[in-house]
């Protein structure tokens, strides 16, 4: 063997070894599963939470079409809407570990004023 392939050869005998208990009281612990219900239970209400979308958008288009401009009130209730399905979105991604509201405060959300 050459020199350039014995450095491309990766020595698996200094990798760390699982450690069989170590993975059955990560797998066995408590927080962990009751996180995936909550996930579940969050999950769910975003799915239901995108029919509440849609009649969001809907009730915003027929305002414009009939006005030919924006709702600001549709407006704020959709930011602060779209604020919540962020905060479910980044726990179920583990991006927080704080449950959404209503285990905490709803999401506030920022005013962009574009037209």
């Amino acid at each position: 063997m050459s020199e350039k392939e014995q450095d491309k050869v990766i020595d698996v005998g200094n990798e760390e070894i699982i450690d069989s208990e170590e993975w059955k009281d990560n797998f066995l612990k408590q927080g962990k599963w009751i996180r995936l219900f909550w996930m579940l239970a969050f999950s769910f209400a975003y799915y239901l939470s995108m029919t509440f979308l849609w009649l969001i958008v809907f009730i915003q288009f027929l305002f414009v079409l009939i006005t030919d401009k924006r709702s600001e009130n549709i407006s704020k209730v959709s930011l602060g809407f779209r604020d919540y399905m962020v905060q479910i979105i980044d726990y179920l991604t583990y991006q927080s570990g704080e449950k959404p509201f209503p285990f905490s405060d709803f999401p506030k959300s920022q005013d962009t004023s574009e037209d």
